[in-house]
Parts: structure tokens; C-alpha cells; sequence
């Protein structure tokens, strides 16, 4: 339809009958995820740190949904002359960082609640910094990294750009068996490390996000479904 011609009277009411799109706070221009799942049950940020990794004693508080690891992994790596940086993800009775800091021992601890989750991973901080976390399944008993289940890759751009990390708390058929193990559908990665206690009794799984290049800030947010 052309304006031309029309009254300014016209034009106003005109303007008031169309419709306008509400776009949700701070979901303007990303991929926030609150926009599909909406408020997360938990939030975890994870802190690089370019330097000081003897750790302050208040790195060790497990109060706060926060853990602090090294920005630099392999100078971190070289120097302190560990082999990789774990942040070992267990199942329990509520959320709760058990591990905070990294600089200590090469490793951290995060414990999730019951139930499945969404997840999802964005770079914060200092622009152009990529972080890269794989998710692992260990086997404690041969002290080897078992099952590669997928990773995720952000970088902090103008803009918070959020990326799923379902690959890395699904197990795929595909990717079971890699290791010899028959299912029928995906399967959430707890679910599946029982089904691995079943089938090979005595020996003992863990799940593990392997930090292999770090930012200045992740964020994690745990999204419940079912």
C-alpha cells in the first residue's frame, strides 16, 4: 500500500494500528539461550588467569559458582609439567563446585544436579581470546581417556556468542560403539557411565571437560529438560 497523498491524521492512526515485535531484554542481536530454555538452573563461570597460578587462598572457596584456571594452557602445561588440565563433571544431590582451583594440581571439580540438562558455553572478557573444552569419558581404573564425546569452541566477540554443548553430555550411538557398546538412541553421559559400571564391572568411568585452550572468562549455563 502507498502513503502518498495521505493526511497526516491518516498516517498517525495508521502508525498506532500496526504492530510492533517485543524483542526480549538483552536477547538483541545473539543467541542467548535464555530465549529457548528460559532462566538456567545454574550458573558456572570459569576464570582464566594470564599468570599467578600459585593461586590466592581465596581461589579455594566453594561457596561461589566459580572456578579459576589457567588463560595460557600450554604455558601453564610446560611449566608447572602436568599433562592436560581436567575439570572432572560428576552427577550428585545439587550443584556445586567442589574444585575450584586448577593451579594447584592440574585440576578442578564441578558437581551437577539430578535430572538432564541443556548446556551451553560463551566467551567473556578480553576480544579474540578462543577457549576450547572436550568433553572426555575416563577410565580411572587404566588411567586413560577412554571416549572423545565431543567440544565446544568460543570466542568473545562484541557480542555474546553462545554455543551449545550437547555433543559433549550426549553419548551418540556412533560414538558407543567406538568402544564396543550397543544403544539404540543417544544417551545422557550419566546414564551412560552406569550402563559402563554394568558392563564391565570393577573397573571405574568418570566424565571430564579437558581445557584445552582457555579465556579470560567462560560462562556455563545448565538449562533442566524432561
Amino acid at each position: 500500500m502507498t502513503l502518498i497523498g495521505l493526511s497526516t491524521t491518516t498516517l498517525m492512526v495508521l502508525a498506532a494500528l500496526t504492530p510492533t515485535l517485543s524483542i526480549p531484554a538483552g536477547a538483541q542481536g545473539n543467541n542467548n539461550p535464555n530465549k529457548l530454555w528460559g532462566a538456567q538452573t545454574y550458573l558456572l563461570n570459569i576464570l582464566g588467569k594470564k599468570s599467578d597460578w600459585n593461586g590466592d587462598p581465596s581461589y579455594e572457596s566453594t561457596d561461589r559458582r566459580t572456578m579459576f584456571v589457567p588463560e595460557n594452557v600450554g604455558e601453564f602445561l610446560s611449566l608447572r609439567g602436568f599433562t592436560d588440565c581436567k575439570i572432572w563433571v560428576r552427577q550428585g544431590a545439587s550443584f556445586n563446585v567442589t574444585d575450584p582451583n586448577m593451579f594447584d594440581d592440574g585440576q578442578t571439580g564441578l558437581t551437577i544436579g539430578p535430572g538432564k540438562y541443556e548446556v551451553y558455553f560463551v566467551a567473556l572478557g578480553k576480544p579474540g581470546s578462543t577457549a576450547v573444552l572436550e568433553g572426555w569419558i575416563y577410565n580411572v581404573t587404566a588411567n586413560d581417556y577412554l571416549l572423545y564425546i565431543g567440544s565446544v569452541s568460543v570466542t568473545h566477540n562484541k557480542r555474546p556468542d553462545w554455543k551449545s554443548g550437547h555433543d559433549m553430555f550426549y553419548v551418540s550411538v556412533e560414538e558407543a560403539a567406538k568402544i564396543g557398546v550397543t544403544i539404540t538412541q543417544e544417551m545422557w553421559i550419566f546414564d551412560f557411565l552406569n550402563l559402563l559400571q554394568t558392563l564391565y564391572p570393577g573397573t571405574e568411568y568418570l566424565y571430564l571437560w579437558k581445557l584445552v585452550s582457555g579465556c579470560k572468562h567462560i560462562q556455563v549455563r545448565f538449562y533442566k529438560v524432561g
